[in-house]
C-alpha cells in the first residue's frame, strides 16, 4: 500500500500499485523518527521539504482519555526520488469538476511517496516498547509503541501511548506556594518536564529525586512543621519527616525514588548487585512527583 502527499496542495493519495486514489477525508499525517538514543531527539526531521526521507505516521484514531493513537507507519518509497511525479485520479476537494483530467482520466501531480514501514517489523519485538517521536524539530511529542501489526493490505499499523509528562504531572497552582519558594519549585518541575521520556531513565529518576527534595522541604517549612534548615536536607530524611505529618503515601513514594536514585550509581550496581533504573522506574518516579503535588494541595 502506497501513500502520496501532494507538494503543492498537501492533499493525500493512496493505492496498491501507486498512490493514485484520493484519500477522503484528508488524514492527519506527521513525520516520525524512531528514538534509539538521546541524541536522536536532536536529529528530528524538519518537514517534507527539508527532510523528505523521514518516516511518516498516518493517524486513524486518537483517544484523549487513554492518550493513545492508532495509525499506519510509512517509509519513503525505495528507488524513488523525493518528490516525484505521479498520475492520480482527480481529487474532489481540489478539482470537483474534473477539469484537470488529462490522458487516461488522470492528472499529473508532484508528490512525496511512501510505502509500508517494513523496517519496523525487522526490529526486535517489531519495535514494540520502543519510542517513536512524532512531529518535527520545531515541535515533537514522544510515544511508546505498544503494538505492531501487519495488515492484509500490506500496511504496518501501530498503536502508540503518549509519553508526555504533561498528562502525568498536574498543573501547579503557584498561588498556593509561598512566594519565596515559587522559583525553586517552578525550576525543578520544569527540569522534570524537559527530561521526561527524552533523557535516560537514570536521568529522569535523578530529576524526580531533585524535585521531590524541593517539594517536601518547602512543604514542611511552609506548613510550619520545620524551620529553614530543612531546605538543605536529603530526600530520605525529608521523607521520614513528612511521614510524621500524616503524609505516608508521599513519604513512602519519595523513599522509593531515593532508592531508585542510588540504583543509578555504577558502584551500587556492582557492590549490591542492583539493576539500573529502567523506563518503568522512571514512570513511577514521575507519578510520585504528581502524587506529592496533589497531596500537598498545590495542584490546580
Amino acid at each position: 500500500m502506497y501513500l502520496g502527499i501532494d507538494t503543492n496542495s498537501g492533499l493525500v493519495y493512496e493505492g496498491f500499485g501507486a498512490p493514485e486514489m484520493p484519500s477522503i477525508p484528508t488524514p492527519s499525517i506527521a513525520q516520525a523518527k524512531l528514538i534509539q538514543s538521546e541524541a536522536d531527539w536532536g536529529n528530528l526531521p524538519h518537514g517534507l521539504c527539508s527532510s523528505p526521507m523521514a518516516w511518516v505516521f498516518r493517524e486513524d484514531s486518537f483517544d484523549p482519555v487513554t492518550r493513545t493513537r492508532r495509525g499506519r507507519l510509512y517509509e519513503p518509497q525505495p528507488g524513488q526520488g523525493q518528490p516525484n511525479e505521479q498520475r492520480v485520479a482527480p481529487h474532489p476537494y481540489e478539482d470537483p469538476l474534473t477539469r484537470q483530467v488529462g490522458r487516461e482520466g488522470r492528472a499529473v501531480k508532484r508528490m512525496n511517496t511512501f510505502t509500508a514501514c517494513n523496517p519496523l517489523l525487522l526490529l526486535p519485538n517489531q519495535g514494540q516498547g520502543m519510542t517513536l517521536a512524532l512531529g518535527s524539530a520545531r515541535a515533537a511529542s514522544g510515544w511508546r509503541v505498544l503494538q505492531t501489526e501487519a495488515l492484509a493490505n500490506g500496511c504496518v499499523m501501530v498503536t502508540l501511548k503518549s509519553l508526555s509528562a504533561f498528562g502525568i504531572l498536574p498543573a501547579v497552582d503557584y498561588a498556593k506556594i509561598d512566594e519565596p519558594f515559587r522559583p525553586a519549585v517552578a525550576e525543578a518541575i520544569e527540569r522534570v518536564l524537559n527530561s521526561a521520556f527524552r533523557e535516560s531513565s537514570i536521568s529522569v529518576v535523578d530529576h524526580c529525586r531533585a524535585v521531590l527534595t524541593v517539594l517536601l522541604s518547602r512543604w514542611l517549612v511552609q506548613s510550619g512543621h520545620e524551620n529553614a534548615k530543612t531546605l538543605g536536607t536529603d530526600l530520605s530524611e525529608l521523607a521520614k519527616k513528612t511521614e510524621l505529618r500524616a503524609m505516608e503515601c508521599v513519604a513512602k513514594a519519595a523513599q522509593v525514588v531515593a532508592r531508585l536514585h542510588v540504583r543509578g550509581k555504577p558502584n551500587e550496581q556492582i557492590t549490591k548487585g542492583l539493576r539500573p533504573p529502567l523506563d518503568g522506574d522512571a514512570d513511577f518516579a514521575l507519578h510520585a512527583v504528581g502524587l506529592a503535588i496533589r497531596d500537598f494541595g498545590w495542584a490546580v
